[in-house]
Order: structure tokens, then C-alpha cells, then sequence
């Protein structure tokens, strides 16, 4: 190897760290309130952002145990978890549909759901459960597609955070349909159509 091959592999590590703090650095303003909006729109188009927040700190532990389980089985998700200050970040996040997925308690999710208590500012947000998480609830927006719910689900099921045969419903959060047709043994649903006719569904 060169001294010209070390430099510029040098330069290509020192540009990929970067971008790595550039994308980190993105999440953390948004989830702070300070949003680089059109970075945070790239960053979560290549990443499932698994959103937890500080006032339950389970919730954050519980994302990196989801994060690491998806590392391992759904790769191609590229799950990073999403730490806000609290559960109103969260749901001021999902219902402006800037974050599809997190883990909240279950009377968090029921209130969000409902528009209640310290969510009513954000109104009712449509919440669709993907599989129960020790005593929370990994749960996303009605409208995350079909497919990856259903691949999401599966990725999870039979692991540590979600042991088989643990699948005891949401209370108030119904199934998201392709988490409960992987349950019911359904094959994967086909990729969704583009909208544009562009490109197909890449995950």
C-alpha cells in the first residue's frame, strides 16, 4: 500500500464519520425541537428510527434491545433508536408523521391514541400495535406499510425482547394488520406499489 492509498483512505473513513455525526447530530436537534428538517428527512428515509424517551428511561433501554435484535435478523432496516425528552416529543413526532415507530407504556400509547391528558394539545394520533415489549408497547403510525410491520414483527418474534408465544394484545392499540397477519401465519405481503411508478419498494 502506498502513501497515496493511506491518505485517501484516510479521507474516505474521516468523510464517513462525518456523516455519521452529520446524521446523529440531526436526530438530536430534531428530537430536541430544533429540527434540520431536511436532514432528518434523509437520515429516517434510510433508517427505522425506533423512538424512546428520557422521562421512562425503560423505553430507551428496551430500544436498544430492539435495535440489536433487528441488527440481527432485518438487517436492511438500519433500526437506530430515537431518544426524545418525553412522551409528548414522541407524539408530536408521530402525529406530524416525522417518526413511524417507538416504545411507549401502555397508558401512554392509550392516551396518545386518544388525545388525552398531556397529548390533547396533539390531538387523537392513529396507533397500531406491532408486538408487545416487556411491560411496553412498540407500536407505530396506522399507516406504516403492511409489509414492513409484518417483517418487523417477524424479525422480533421468538427473540430475547419478544420470547415466543408472547403476543398478549395491545389493550387499547389494535394489531397493526400485517403484524397480526404474520401472527396468524399469512405469507409476507407483496412490496407496496410506487406511487410515482419510479422504483419499487427496496426493504
Amino acid at each position: 500500500m502506498t502513501r497515496g492509498d493511506v491518505r485517501g483512505r484516510t479521507r474516505r473513513l474521516a468523510r464517513r464519520h462525518v456523516l455519521r455525526l452529520g446524521g446523529g447530530l440531526a436526530a438530536a436537534l430534531l428530537l430536541c425541537g430544533h429540527t434540520p428538517y431536511g436532514h432528518w428527512v434523509v437520515y429516517r428515509k434510510k433508517h427505522l428510527l425506533i423512538g424512546c424517551h428520557r422521562a421512562d428511561p425503560e423505553t430507551y433501554a428496551l430500544a436498544k434491545r430492539v435495535v440489536a435484535e433487528l441488527a440481527a435478523h432485518l438487517p436492511a432496516a438500519k433500526a437506530r433508536p430515537a431518544r426524545a425528552p418525553d412522551a409528548r416529543r414522541l407524539a408530536s413526532l408521530l402525529g406530524t408523521e416525522q417518526m413511524d415507530v417507538a416504545i411507549l407504556s401502555a397508558g401512554d400509547a392509550a392516551a396518545m391514541a386518544g388525545g388525552s391528558g398531556p397529548f390533547e394539545p396533539y390531538g387523537a394520533i392513529g396507533l397500531r400495535l406491532l408486538t408487545p415489549v416487556g411491560d411496553h408497547l412498540l407500536i407505530c403510525r396506522q399507516d406504516f406499510r403492511e409489509r414492513h410491520a409484518w417483517l418487523v414483527t417477524g424479525a422480533l418474534s421468538g427473540t430475547s425482547v419478544v420470547p415466543a408465544g408472547e403476543t398478549a394484545a395491545g389493550g387499547a392499540i389494535p394489531w397493526h394488520p400485517g403484524s397480526r397477519a404474520f401472527l396468524e401465519g399469512k405469507p409476507e405481503p407483496a412490496p407496496d406499489p410506487p406511487p410515482d411508478g419510479s422504483s419499487a419498494d427496496p426493504d
